[in-house]
């Protein structure tokens, strides 16, 4: 009987040694790190070697507030040459967006991945540049073209836009400090000034602007770097 208790009380032993040791592994591993983070859009990049017409660059960041919450934004420039039926025109100028970001997925002990749903609001300033646009004309028996090329393109600045726009995307750590992202962005333009006698067809940061619809949508394709600040 004394061979089991001290069977017993070895085995309680070990076992409350065990507990110990992974109470402060647990403990350590759920720290919680607050700092700044930045990164770039690398989906711009390459949509530039895809599309001759298209030059951007988007840097993006965020700062942790809570465990779960977070102040996020993205600044950023792009340049688009839209040439369609009626009109020819280039459209260029930079971006800011603000807002926050809230984690919604809960990691396990050691991780720092996120399932981030986010809020922004979205304000460019750009210039549109016509470069050419068809002349209208009623009577197309013979279907000449109508196309009028300026020789001296015509600039309007000044140009704005603000719209409000809804992220759902997600971050993964692959090293320490190192997370890449990708995030849905669904937009809905509020106000934009356009230009003399046609539309802003495109607005950088909103992307491409419908007539009479004021929804739009992009995405961005992240690498980040966490600058840790302090631990909780």
């Amino acid at each position: 009987m004394l061979k089991y208790y001290i069977n017993f009380l070895i085995l309680l032993f070990c076992g409350s040694i065990w507990a110990q040791n992974e109470t402060k592994t647990d403990s350590i591993a759920t720290e919680v790190r607050y700092g700044i983070r930045l990164g770039i859009d690398i989906s711009k990049p390459i949509r530039m070697l895809l599309d001759a017409d298209y030059k951007g660059l988007e840097l993006v960041g965020d700062y942790r507030l809570t465990r779960n919450l977070y102040i996020a934004g993205e600044l950023g420039n792009e340049t688009k040459k839209i040439d369609r039926d009626a009109v020819n025109f280039e459209t260029s100028g930079t971006y800011l967006k603000l807002g926050v970001d809230y984690n919604v997925y809960n990691n396990w002990a050691g991780m720092d991945n996120l399932i981030v749903v986010g809020f922004r609001y979205g304000f460019s300033q750009h210039t549109q540049t016509l470069l050419g646009y068809n002349l209208l004309n009623n009577n197309h028996y013979w279907k000449e073209d109508n196309r009028l090329d300026l020789t001296t393109p015509k600039r309007y600045e000044g140009l704005n836009g603000n719209w409000i726009e809804l992220q759902l995307g997600f971050k993964a750590e692959l090293f320490r400090n190192l997370y890449m992202g990708i995030s849905l962005q669904m937009h809905r333009l509020l106000s934009d000034k356009d230009p003399e006698n046609f539309e802003n067809l495109f607005i950088p940061g909103f992307n491409k602007v419908l007539t009479n619809n004021p929804y739009g949508a992009g995405f961005n394709y992240t690498i980040s770097y966490q600058l840790p600040i302090y631990k909780k």
